[in-house]
């Protein structure tokens, strides 16, 4: 065979064996708290990036079926899905059953949260008063099996060592609960926890519905977000075991930074982890 013929096999055996990453590039709701909804929804059309976790703080739970319906129709003119929404709080069954009843009115597919009890003798707040509660997945598991409705647990990293810091934690709690009860991987919180993000996703991607994509400086007390390339994990290791392991939900970025005006940090952001994905090289 001559070189060109080779080379012209080795091409087409390079084409045959990769393939684009499987899943999407959105936006956590939680980016955009301070400057709202309208603003939040500019900022994904300037960058082009179509898909939003939603939040309680954009459309109550309480919202009339006219007031989602106006709803959805803002997202379709500014071209953006929402397929899940939080993550959510809840310690009783009636917060739970509201979300639940708004992600089926609303038809998302899951919903994030933290299920938490508190300690006894304590007033509920933010902080260790919070606790991890299997009487709170008692719950959780009975109403995923009544709608049908994924549910999703954040990890929240070491400040917090109570309320699920790991995705380890996590998996203690629901490994052997309905298989609709899974993890929202934060990838900053678990490498915070000295835990390796890229092997958590390797060994335990069934148990990932959705991931909190960001990059920060490895503090295990503060949360010290940074713009995507200026941080300190492996995002194209991070992205990487992602298509890999074959992941098709959604990478939501979580920007916890410059939360007032937020545009530019985006902007650099989402680039960033476009041209990763870009450049990942997945075989079939």
């Amino acid at each position: 065979m001559n070189k060109t013929c080779l080379a012209a096999v080795v091409a087409a055996i390079a084409f045959q064996a990769t393939a684009e990453v499987p899943f999407k590039l959105g936006i956590a709701g939680y980016t955009f708290n301070d400057v709202g909804l309208d603003k939040g929804l500019a900022t994904m059309k300037a960058i082009d990036c179509h898909y939003l976790c939603h939040k309680e703080k954009f459309l109550s739970y309480d919202a009339t079926e006219e007031e989602i319906k106006a709803y959805y129709q803002k997202l379709k003119q500014a071209n953006v899905e929402c397929l899940s929404t939080g993550p959510l709080y809840a310690c009783d069954e009636a917060s739970l059953v509201k979300q639940f009843e708004f992600a089926k009115r609303a038809g998302l597919k899951l919903v994030i949260g933290v299920p938490y009890e508190v300690e006894p003798g304590k007033k509920d707040g933010w902080g260790a008063q919070r606790r991890e509660s299997d009487k709170v997945l008692d719950i959780i598991e009975k109403l995923v099996k009544k709608y049908d409705i994924y549910y999703a647990i954040h990890n929240h990293g070491p400040d917090l060592p109570t309320l699920y810091p790991t995705g380890d934690s996590i998996l203690k709690r629901i490994e052997k609960r309905d298989p609709r009860i899974g993890i929202c991987f934060d990838v900053g919180h678990e490498r915070r926890a000295g835990k390796d993000p890229i092997e958590f996703i390797r060994n335990h991607i069934d148990r990932i519905f959705d991931i909190h994509l960001k990059n920060i400086m490895i503090h295990r007390v503060k949360n010290i977000a940074k713009e995507g390339p200026r941080g300190q994990l492996d995002i194209p290791g991070i992205l990487t075991a992602l298509a890999e392991v074959g992941y098709k939900g959604v990478c939501h970025i979580e920007y916890e930074k410059d939360f007032k005006n937020n545009a530019m940090g985006l902007a650099e952001s989402v680039g960033y982890y476009r041209g990763v994905m870009d450049s990942i090289k997945v075989k079939k």
